[in-house]
């Protein structure tokens, strides 16, 4: 059986705000000192994936609806929905620099704010985070998903909205795009370039194409084909063990080519069962269960301020990156949680929903 809102909708999916929550709890626990058992990337990955699952849900039913989409209105969508927090978050992390050392490195916050900040901090070096002459590092570098993202959604609706009218042509391009990042990474590994795949623009974008692969399969004529294809138990158990042994396989070959697109591959039945599937209601129920959702809400602010917070707790302690996260206190744990939760719902509650409330003037029908 085909869930209702599996098509193109404006209907708001909670369990994608508890998926959100799952994506923010790898980060976060991987960067409070366990990165050697917890996949802290992957917590990236699933967050661009998620992006683009909504992003092309929402401009679907928006075309559906309207016949067209205004490209406008999304920027500024995106603009109301990202840029408030960041500013607050940048301020705050460069307030702190030039408090202790009395100067503000103005590239670093151009690159953030022009979201340029993936390539700037991967071939140039964000200069708080190299800077010898300031012992506490201002923890800014997960910025980098971010400029990744919004690269990606410069592009991406002009493309939707020439493309998307022609149905399959617009499926076979993403897929296109997709391989194309997978070839790409493969030759700069060859080529002893493998690292700068992580964070690349070019490299990475097929983590948010495979989420919106997945959305654009399941609003197609075919729809109920594919979903009952996606949520087949056995594909869906040979998806987990596949999806939980790339965190396992280290080499590195395969870690700067091949995981990516093994994990975007295994998500879509993985997500398309959570979000749709009757025989995963148990699973929604977590997902939709209030903690969730709150950490869904939250997770934008929680994934911009919590190394601000870890530099507090490092200044505070001296523990943390200084020492390798070795032998950690309860009091770090104390100031670099507390305070990453003390932001992010001050972001959350201060910035990002006044902000967020103006965007339904531009055509926003879901928070």
């Amino acid at each position: 059986m085909v869930d209702r809102d599996a098509r193109p909708n404006y209907h708001h999916l909670r369990a994608l705000d508890g998926l959100r929550a799952c994506a923010v709890l790898f980060v976060l626990v991987a960067h409070y000192g366990f990165s050697t058992i917890v996949p802290g990337g992957f917590g990236v990955t699933l967050f661009f994936f998620i992006s683009g699952f909504l992003i092309t849900r929402l401009l679907l039913a928006e075309i559906q609806g309207a016949g067209s989409i205004s490209i406008g209105k999304f920027y500024i969508r995106r603009v109301l929905r990202l840029y408030p927090a960041l500013v607050v978050a940048v301020a705050l992390s460069y307030g702190t620099y030039a408090y202790f050392q009395g100067f503000v490195i103005w590239k670093d916050v151009a690159a953030i704010l022009l979201y340029v900040s993936n390539y700037y901090h991967g071939i140039i070096g964000f200069g708080s985070a190299y800077d010898p002459g300031f012992q506490h590092v201002i923890h800014v570098g997960v910025l980098w998903s971010l400029a990744v993202e919004e690269q990606y959604y410069l592009v991406f609706p002009v493309l939707f909205a020439f493309l998307a009218p022609r149905g399959p042509l617009f499926l076979r391009t993403l897929v296109g795009i997709a391989v194309a990042c997978l070839v790409l990474r493969i030759v700069l590994a060859l080529h002893g370039y493998g690292e700068r795949n992580y964070g690349s623009t070019e490299t990475r974008i097929d983590s948010i194409l495979y989420g919106a692969i997945l959305t654009t399969l399941l609003a197609g004529r075919n729809s109920r084909a594919w979903l009952e294809f996606f949520t087949r138990p056995l594909l869906v158990g040979v998806s987990l063990l596949v999806l939980l042994s790339t965190f396992a396989y280290r080499d590195t070959f395969f870690r700067d080519t091949f995981r990516f697109t093994v994990q975007g591959l295994a998500l879509m039945p993985l997500v398309a069962s959570a979000l749709f599937s009757p025989s995963y209601a148990w699973l929604r129920r977590f997902l939709e269960w209030k903690p969730m959702l709150l950490l869904g809400a939250w997770s934008y602010s929680l994934y911009l301020f919590h190394q601000i917070a870890l530099t507090y707790a490092e200044l505070a302690t001296g523990e943390g990156y200084m020492n390798g996260f070795r032998s950690l206190s309860v009091q770090w744990y104390l100031i670099a949680v507390g305070g990453t939760f003390a932001l992010a719902c001050a972001s959350y509650y201060l910035v990002e929903r006044p902000f967020l409330s103006l965007r339904h003037r531009f055509g926003s029908k879901t928070s």
